[in-house]
């Protein structure tokens, strides 16, 4: 095929939920044999979409180098690409220069990896996830999962998902000014060490508008709206406050917005103010916010919950923790 579309070429597989599963480029040279030659004369540039099964899903996945999956629907997909899209390599490589908690793996994520916040999360699959954690930090101490309270494995699992879904989408944002999407990250499940997530995207679209407020409305109806269906359903498993899971959740917005500032200054402003948006909105107004500055000028987050840390051998408080400032949670500053 010769074609000078402007389009990328793409597997995509399909779930039940109707979510993207698993996306894999394809060359423009081997996509006419996935058609039928009728839909090639209608189509000639298969701009369209078209299911994949059978023997010509198997050719797929021998020409785009992958393994089909028995569970979802395959379709050959043309994506025409927007000027300022930015390749997810070179996004992931410096994103991943600030800390380990803006790192993202793009290598397709295969089995054991599962969506991390696509529809209503399943109760099985999270629960699955916070018994790893309270096997780890049984072990770590010397004792027993049950030893552990399922409340305070609950709050660290998510803690951890928060952070590490909030700081590449906020990064992203603004320092490219490109669409992390927050529904395409996998996490990948039963492991027993740090959290680590995949994108199944392969470059990042540009935002339509750059503003504080635009970045903190996307990141709101976006990774915001994704965690707080994880909140829902762990408040559904097990006996946890949903006010203590969104102050984890403002606890890492406000994290990765000090780590972004402190990496690179020159966007401090603009991150300060996405921050700010995002604590008095709607999602999560009263999990915390900016109290005071520190010694040089920069604002110092409180939560209003505890995590309950602290509740692990050892464990201590953290420094933004509401138990550690007598008379709680004093009030934000002034906008």
């Amino acid at each position: 095929m010769d074609c000078d579309c402007g389009v990328r070429r793409e597997i995509e597989g399909f779930g039940p939920d109707e979510g993207l599963y698993q996306r894999v480029p394809i060359r423009a040279g081997d996509v006419e044999t996935l058609v039928d030659p009728a839909d090639l004369k209608v189509d000639p540039c298969l701009l369209e979409s078209y299911p994949l099964s059978g023997e010509r899903l198997e050719r797929a996945g021998r020409a785009a180098g992958f393994t089909p999956r028995s569970d979802l629907d395959y379709f050959l997909s043309a994506h025409r690409s927007e000027a300022g899209s930015v390749p997810m390599a070179s996004l992931l490589a410096d994103l991943g220069r600030i800390n380990t908690f803006f790192t993202l793996e793009s290598a397709p994520p295969g089995p054991g990896w599962e969506p991390v916040m696509r529809g209503e999360p399943t109760g099985s699959r999270l629960a699955a996830e916070v018994e790893v954690v309270r096997a780890r930090i049984g072990t770590r101490f010397g004792g027993r999962p049950e030893d552990v309270e399922w409340r305070v494995a609950a709050s660290l699992f998510h803690q951890s998902l928060s952070s590490r879904v909030l700081s590449p989408v906020l990064a992203a944002a603004v320092l490219h000014g490109v669409r992390l999407d927050p529904f395409h990250l996998f996490l990948r499940t039963g492991h027993d060490g740090p959290m680590t997530l995949r994108t199944i995207d392969h470059e990042a679209t540009p935002l339509p508008e750059r503003s504080p407020e635009a970045i903190a409305a996307r990141v709101e109806a976006t990774a915001l709206a994704g965690l707080s269906r994880v909140v829902h359903a762990l408040r559904d498993i097990g006996r946890i406050s949903p006010r203590l899971l969104n102050g984890n959740t403002s606890s890492s917005l406000a994290g990765a917005a000090r780590a972004l500032s402190e990496a690179r200054p020159e966007h401090r402003e603009v991150v300060e103010e996405v921050a700010r948006l995002l604590l008095e909105g709607p999602s999560l107004k009263g999990g915390g916010g900016h109290t005071e500055v520190d010694e040089h000028g920069r604002p110092v987050f409180r939560r209003t919950t505890c995590c309950l840390y602290y509740r692990i051998p050892n464990g201590g408080k953290c420094g933004d923790c509401v138990l550690l400032h007598r008379g709680g949670f004093r009030g934000l500053i002034p906008s």
